[in-house]
Formats: structure tokens, C-alpha cells, sequence
């Protein structure tokens, strides 16, 4: 096991456990689940993605979606929507009442009914069907590939979907995620290698994934002084098992997670020939 590996097992152990609303056929416990814990990576990550994807210099990217869980980065990208929208969405009545056929009917027709505010197109992946089909049924996404690259290669489908990524993202994968991953998909690639724009709790480093793209010709600059709110923790243990997390790699969590929230980093990974992260002007 990779010395990564033991460090992204421990933080985890210590993160409070959701699978319960992961994998619904539609959001609406997850939202009302999260949306109490103040989540809000999503929206933080929105004004990050949109700039990078607008200095690419391309139009309608490809883009895909490492956790892609019920399309909400595709959500909010794609619309003028904040997480904390969609929460009170579902907490409405009328949505708490409807069947599971009745919610992804009205959410198909809701965002159908929006504007766009960024054209691209969306592939999602995550090893939660339900949430990911739900994503495609309400088009969010494109496509979507339901497969685990940290146990297995990737299929010819998962392949093919890929073939053509300019833009890889993420806002919750990296720990539930390695290096392996990002092999797998960015060799998938028929063209250029994709940018990679990650944001990862600070309790799990960046480095080795950072190191495997330098392979592929991409250069990983971190955002300096700043931290990205992702949510308030779900109870006393929750908290300590962060801060431990934090400080076994020598982080003060002091204004960060001792002030009761987890914190990610932004990293970009691009061709060395591509602007600067200072450029971007985040």
C-alpha cells in the first residue's frame, strides 16, 4: 500500500458516513441532508471552473465530472444556481410528497425550463448508479459511467466516453480517489491531455496525483492562501478526527478546521505552455 493510501484510509475512517443519501434515485434527501451542514463546495468551486474553462480558449468543452454523484457541479456550472438553491428546492413540500417518477419528471422540466449560462458538455462519473442515472435522466449529464477505476480498468464504454475530455473537475472525489484514477482516464484521452481542476479536503495531499500527471506533460499549481469551505462537521467526533487529520501532516487548522468546517484546496493541472494560475486571476 502507498504511504497515501494509509493516510486517505485514516481521514476517512474519521469522516462521518452518508452512503445512506448517496445513491437515491433522485437528490432530495441528499440535499436536505447537506444543505443542514451548511455544503457548499459546489458553489464555491463554480466561479473557479467557469474561469478556467473560459481560459481554455474553447468553445462547448467536454468536461467531466470525477464524483459526479447527482450532477451538481453540472448543475450549477451549467446554471445560475448556488447549492444553498437547490436545497431550498427540495425542501419544499409539494417536492417531499412527489414520487420518485414525479421528482425527476419535475426537475427534468425545471432545468429544461433555465437559461444556460455555460455551454459544455457534461459526462459524470461515480460508482453511485442511482445518483448518476438520476443526473442523466434529468440531463445534467451527457453520459455516465458507472465504474470504480481504483479496482478495475476501465471498460471500452467508460473509454469511449472519455475519448474526447478537455476538462476533467472534481470537488469531493480526491481521497475516495488516487493517482490510479487519474491514469486510467487521462490515458483514455484520444487528443491532448485534459486539464485537471481539483479541489481536495487539505487532509488528503495532492502530491502523488500531482506527480503522476508530470507523465502525461501537466503541471499542477495549487492556489495559494486561500481554503474553500466545504461543509460543517456532523458532530464532536467528526470534528477531532479532522483536526487529527490535519496536523498529522504538520497543517495548523487554526481560522480552518478548528473553527468547526472542513477546507479544500484548489489545484490545476495543465500544459506547461498554458497560462499561469496567477494568470487566471482567481
Amino acid at each position: 500500500m502507498a504511504p497515501n493510501d494509509d493516510i486517505f484510509d485514516s481521514a476517512n475512517e474519521a469522516k462521518a458516513n452518508f452512503d445512506d443519501i448517496y445513491n437515491l434515485p433522485d437528490p432530495r434527501r441528499y440535499y436536505r441532508t447537506l444543505g443542514a451542514l451548511d455544503y457548499r463546495i459546489p458553489t464555491e468551486a463554480r466561479p473557479i471552473f467557469r474561469r478556467v474553462m473560459k481560459a481554455m480558449g474553447k468553445d462547448n468543452l467536454s468536461v467531466l465530472d470525477i464524483g459526479c454523484s447527482y450532477g451538481v457541479n453540472a448543475a450549477l456550472i451549467q446554471y445560475d444556481l448556488e447549492f444553498s438553491d437547490l436545497v431550498a428546492r427540495y425542501r419544499r413540500q409539494e417536492m417531499r410528497e412527489e414520487s420518485v417518477a414525479e421528482a425527476i419528471f419535475d426537475d427534468a422540466a425545471f432545468f429544461a425550463d433555465r437559461r444556460k449560462a455555460v455551454e459544455a458538455t457534461f459526462t459524470g462519473m461515480d460508482v453511485a448508479a442511482e445518483a448518476a442515472g438520476y443526473a442523466r435522466a434529468v440531463g445534467l449529464i451527457d453520459d455516465a459511467i458507472v465504474e470504480n477505476l481504483e479496482a478495475a480498468p476501465m471498460t471500452d464504454d467508460a473509454r469511449a466516453a472519455v475519448a474526447d475530455v478537455d476538462l476533467i473537475i472534481t470537488t469531493g472525489a480526491v481521497g475516495y480517489v488516487t493517482e490510479k484514477t487519474f491514469n486510467r482516464l487521462i490515458d483514455a484521452v484520444e487528443g491532448p491531455p485534459p486539464w485537471i481542476a481539483a479541489f481536495s479536503l487539505r487532509q488528503f495531499p495532492f502530491d502523488a496525483i500531482a506527480e503522476e500527471l508530470t507523465g502525461f506533460g501537466l503541471e499542477t499549481e495549487k492556489l495559494d492562501d486561500r481554503c474553500f469551505p466545504q461543509r460543517r462537521f456532523r458532530d464532536e467526533e467528526e470534528a477531532a478526527g479532522a483536526l487529527a487529520a490535519v496536523e498529522a501532516l504538520g497543517l495548523d487548522p487554526a481560522g480552518l478546521e478548528a473553527d468547526g468546517e472542513y477546507f479544500a484546496e484548489f489545484y490545476l493541472a495543465k500544459p506547461r505552455s498554458a497560462p499561469q494560475l496567477a494568470d487566471l486571476r482567481l
